[in-house]
């Protein structure tokens, strides 16, 4: 994944021929891929992020925008969730944007959590967007985010009443981004975007097989949820993760 300041696009256009602003090359950098609704009006993506925050906590973050992402690669474009961290001019960690996407159904949800400088806290806000077929909507997600100069690490659990029903930890390390960087990604990992689609779908074909419960596919109402901070993650009972 990459972690990009949006105000420093234009650096990141001239690091490698590798990536580019074409459809079709190895990686592609497009605001229009994130945020439609708002970027393919016109809004840039960086203030796209802020308004959203400001819609749903109604307060403005006026500082710099970080994303956390998967680029374009080879024409193909999908992420199952990406994250924007919003600063204050202070430089002061204001709230985190998450975009979810999901598939086949191509639809887009943004869930924000008012951060407020203190980033140690967990995070709850209840699931307003359907995602996957073998989870219902009655369910809150929680989240923790740790973030430092190495690493990046992001937890969250799906918890319907009392009982955590599902799990998932991302841990990343950062190195930087250079030219040599992004050319050891791409030959590394040519088809990121087919590789996590794909996933998804073998996934979805084990439960399926499995004779896991199906839920239907309901459109939700709105494209914006407002989190808030929780107890801690780990707490009651937990069910064997799905």
């Amino acid at each position: 994944m990459f972690y990009l300041d949006l105000d420093e696009q234009t650096w990141l256009m001239g690091l490698s021929r590798w990536l580019g602003r074409w459809r079709l090359a190895p990686l592609c950098w497009r605001e229009t891929d994130y945020l439609p609704a708002q970027t393919r009006q016109g809004e840039s993506l960086a203030q796209a992020a802020r308004l959203l925050v400001r819609q749903a906590t109604g307060h403005l973050p006026e500082g710099r925008v970080q994303l956390l992402t998967q680029l374009r690669c080879w024409g193909l474009s999908f992420n199952p969730v990406s994250f924007y961290f919003c600063h204050d001019r202070d430089g002061c960690l204001s709230a985190i944007l998450m975009e979810v996407r999901n598939t086949p159904w191509r639809e887009r949800f943004h869930y924000v959590l008012p951060v407020q400088g203190n980033l140690a806290r967990p995070f709850s806000v209840g699931k307003a967007f359907h995602v996957s077929p073998f989870m219902p909507l009655d369910m809150d997600y929680r989240l923790r985010f740790f973030l430092d100069t190495d690493h990046v690490r992001i937890q969250m659990q799906n918890w319907q009443g009392g009982t955590k029903v599902f799990e998932a930890d991302l841990a990343l390390r950062r190195t930087p981004l250079d030219g040599a960087a992004l050319r050891r990604y791409v030959l590394n990992f040519p088809w990121m975007s087919l590789r996590t689609v794909s996933a998804i779908y073998w996934q979805a074909l084990r439960l399926l097989l499995k004779r896991t419960p199906v839920h239907d596919h309901t459109t939700c109402q709105g494209d914006l949820a407002l989190g808030q901070p929780c107890e801690d993650l780990d707490d009651v009972k937990s069910h064997p993760e799905r």
